[in-house]
């Protein structure tokens, strides 16, 4: 595997600057806000052509719009209507006018401060919007600039492949990643693809809380990650500095972290040898594409580390939330027993990739401060995850989910590429792709009342010959929830899994989490550009998906029938949710207590929703 340190990262980003690479990744970034300001009703275009877009119109229709934004500005391009209800922009047909005369198409944080003001936009949240933008710029024009083409990205190492996604399909400022300077962005972004070393601290008993599955223990999982001798180094580093090092707590830091908030945070425990440095780590950490997901690049096999670096990246700061941290290795060890011991999960080969241990440090100025902002609870702590590798069968590779949606520089889409190696009809690895992804997450939902986000980062799509054959959830306790029904298959829930939960949530706002995760978060994205590259329609994938839950829910119907009506996945429509908007005009850039949640604004139609002939003909 190559991941080969350069010299000055910050001169090969620059470098990578060109007219060209700016100019289409401005374009591409542009579309990209007017498409999804659209879709979240945060700007909402007139057609040239008068077409009432309160109207229903067919998957496919094409037409011009035109914004216009005071004092004398006006955006005009054509868009095309998806079967989810939005419209997707080209970006080859932006034009741009002021004071009537044709102008070069201006920059995305030139275009957010101009139409800012006309959506409601306050000030310091356009400031913030503006910096997220540029850096989301910034680094598109890299990727840009070092992209692979789709043809070298099927067989690339999966770790590898992490660095080469684009990020999150529907946040605009989806690399905002406020907290970095740009050489930040060159040695610790997933598209910089160079390993990161690790530091390692030695923790007093009494600062640290650690939990672990009840088949290991801290010392065993640390020992694993560095391997014997450097496990027995760490050990003797923690007792020159008068720890016990078979009482103390032992943690890796990210070195972001550790040079922005634990040396000036946490200066007097240091001082106090409460934490104790025991310098640099051994092996390679390649960021994935969550940022403060690490693998190891020389053993791929060792657990993935999943480390807080309190840098504000789309919706939050990523930190660790104590609670789900400590609570994650009950929680994985209660969908472990459900995964590995229902007969319909084990026949799907679902895998859960286990958060086996967990530390959380506390801040204790910070968490005397009632109601402090989240991310100061959030800054020291580590979760241990089990790898793909020794889950994967002869003959399997695992990839991100988040790859069905990506395109090259050249725009060709690696979904596409993937069914032409595969040798299969579009229709047959359609109908493949539903039956790995939707039957597993119902299952666990109609069954044990539980849920994950099972969105492009969160999920791996375990092929075959390049075709989908299992799928594989992983951070699931980070987005996990349960129903807050008083369901027989969560009385084994331990308390303090529950606890971490918030007790659950009703069922029609549970079933959100696949809507909004799967449905609309990928599978909206999967199916244009399965139409658009390859001609097979949008109605047919989607046909193709209530398919396979019709499938499901016949095999079922007689155990969770009441469970079918308690989380209903086929009403006609569904909520709206709304991620940018949370920021553009409901959070903003507030440093709160809690967590940001989606805006709802508004419906979908729902694409599974039952029909009399879901199929039809065959599409080769």
């Amino acid at each position: 595997m190559s991941a080969t340190p350069v010299d000055d990262p910050v001169d090969e980003l620059v470098a990578s600057l060109t007219p060209e690479t700016w100019e289409q990744a401005n374009r591409e970034l542009t579309a990209k806000v007017f498409t999804e300001f659209w879709f979240e009703e945060l700007l909402v275009p007139v057609s040239e052509s008068g077409l009432d877009l309160r109207a229903e119109h067919p998957d496919g229709t094409t037409d011009a719009f035109r914004i216009d934004l005071p004092p004398s500005s006006r955006f005009t391009f054509l868009a095309t209507r998806r079967h989810l209800g939005h419209w997707r922009v080209d970006p080859s047909s932006l034009r741009f006018e002021t004071d009537g005369a044709p102008a070069p198409l201006p920059d995305v944080p030139d275009l957010v401060a101009l139409a800012g003001p006309h959506i409601g936009m306050s000030p310091d949240t356009l400031g913030g919007a503006i910096g997220e933008l540029s850096n989301t710029l910034l680094a598109d024009a890299r990727q840009l600039a070092t992209g692979r083409p789709v043809a070298e990205l099927v067989d690339l190492d999966p770790l590898l492949l992490e660095g080469e996604m684009r990020a999150h399909p529907w946040i605009v400022a989806n690399k905002g990643r406020i907290g970095f300077g740009a050489g930040d962005l060159a040695r610790y972004a997933p598209e910089a693809q160079q390993p990161v070393p690790l530091r390692w601290l030695a923790v007093a008993p009494d600062r640290a809380e650690v939990r672990t599955t009840s088949d290991l223990t801290h010392a065993e999982v640390v020992r694993d990650q560095v391997g014997d001798d450097h496990f027995a180094l760490l050990r003797t580093r923690a007792a020159d500095a008068g720890l016990d090092p078979d009482t103390c707590t032992y943690l890796p830091v990210h070195p972001w972290q550790w040079e922005h908030r634990i040396v000036p945070l946490h200066a007097a425990d240091l001082a106090r040898r409460q934490l104790v440095d025991l310098g640099p780590g051994p092996g390679r950490y390649l960021p994935q594409q969550s940022i403060r997901t690490l693998a190891d690049a020389d053993d791929p096999d060792r657990r993935y580390l999943k480390l807080p670096i309190s840098i504000l990246n789309t919706s939050v700061y990523r930190g660790l939330p104590r609670a789900r941290a400590l609570a994650a290795p009950a929680l994985t060890e209660w969908f472990a027993g459900i995964a590995d011991n229902d007969p319909f999960l084990v026949e799907t080969g679902l895998e859960l990739l286990g958060e086996v241990a967990s530390v959380s440090v506390a801040h204790r100025a910070f968490e005397a401060v009632d109601g402090v902002a989240y991310q100061h609870t959030e800054m020291l702590g580590a979760i241990w995850r089990d790898s793909v590798g020794p889950r994967l069968r002869p003959g399997e590779r695992a990839i991100t989910l988040a790859a069905l949606v990506h395109r090259d520089p050249s725009g060709r889409s690696f979904a596409a590429e993937l069914i032409a190696r595969s040798g299969l009809p579009v229709d047959e690895w359609v109908a493949r792709l539903h039956e790995v992804t939707l039957p597993p997450l119902v299952h666990v939902l109609y069954r044990y009342g539980a849920t994950f986000s099972p969105h492009g980062q969160n999920c791996l799509l375990v092929l075959r010959d390049h075709v989908p054959v299992r799928l594989v959830v992983k951070d699931f306790v980070d987005d996990a929830n349960i129903s807050g029904e008083d369901l027989p298959e969560l009385a084994s829930l331990p308390a303090e899994a529950r606890a971490a939960l918030d007790g659950g949530l009703d069922g029609l706002i549970l079933v959100q989490w696949i809507q909004g995760g799967l449905l609309v978060c990928v599978h909206r994205y999967v199916s244009e550009i399965l139409d658009a590259d390859l001609g097979y329609p949008e109605a047919r994938f989607w046909a193709r998906a209530a398919e396979a839950l019709h499938r499901y829910q016949d095999r079922f119907e007689d155990e969770l029938a009441d469970r079918f009506l308690l989380f209903d996945l086929e009403a006609p429509a569904f909520v709206k949710l709304c991620l940018n908007r949370v920021r553009v005009l409901e959070r903003g850039y507030a440093d709160d207590a809690e967590r940001p949640m989606a805006a709802a604004v508004g419906f979908l139609d729902n694409p599974l929703a039952y029909v009399d002939d879901p199929v039809g003909e065959p599409v080769a």
